[in-house]
């Protein structure tokens, strides 16, 4: 979904909060999805919201990409984002998992950031020992980053490319969300039919506590409303 989607306000639910305000300190949360673009995956717009409730709060956030990543400026700005207050960060190095979470790590280690999301979706599967060293060594990374996210009070957001029977990243991943959209039919309420509804799918939640958030809308950009 381009992020220059404009996130509108959803119904107030007494029962369910929104995403951003369910994600706390401390925590490594994965969002998932298949290819971003087919099957309705939203997890690129579902990241950006998350950034912009945190900076709301008055939080310094981080993304951290591949270094030809697509995370894109001006549709950052265009989505409400602040971009004096992102921290945006380009890796090149190989391997590119330990480049990623290195990245990461000295983030956290800073103290400064209320919010890190790290794209691992260009993470290819490996095979055979390489595959089980890389699994090994991500453990590991994992590890510091929630150890470092409890210390100074940070979230981490973890986005990945998988489908929804995959497991998640591991054991100390502690909520993985799918999201998915779909456009929203001409209503009585006046609803447009260019607007989405991003809605949230909870695939592992080890709180304890039920997870039940409302859906997100968007409206899309002016001429795309057909």
């Amino acid at each position: 979904m381009p992020a220059a989607l404009r996130l509108l306000d959803p119904v107030l639910d007494p029962v369910r909060d929104r995403l951003c305000a369910r994600l706390l300190p401390g925590r490594l949360v994965e969002l998932s999805g298949p290819t971003e673009g087919g099957g309705g995956t939203a997890r690129t717009s579902t990241a950006l919201a998350v950034l912009r409730h945190a900076q709301a709060n008055g939080e310094t956030t981080a993304w951290i990409q591949p270094r030809d990543g697509t995370l894109f400026a001006p549709d950052l700005q265009e989505a409400g984002l602040d971009l004096e207050a992102l921290v945006v960060v380009h890796v090149g190095t190989t391997p590119l998992l330990h480049g990623l979470c290195k990245a990461a790590e000295l983030l956290l280690r800073s103290g400064a950031l209320g919010l890190v999301v790290v794209d691992l979706t260009a993470i290819a599967e490996l095979g055979g020992e390489t595959r089980s060293t890389a699994t090994t060594a991500l453990a590991a990374w994992l590890g510091r980053m929630q150890g470092l996210a409890r210390q100074h009070d940070s979230r981490v957001l973890l986005l990945t490319e998988k489908p929804t029977h995959a497991d998640s990243l591991g054991t100390l991943v502690s909520v993985r969300i799918e999201s998915r959209r779909h456009r929203e039919p001409h209503t009585p309420s006046g609803r447009a039919p260019g607007d989405f509804v991003v809605e949230h799918q909870v695939i592992k939640n080890k709180s304890g506590a039920p997870f039940d958030v409302v859906f997100d809308r968007y409206r899309s950009p002016d001429g795309l409303g057909h």
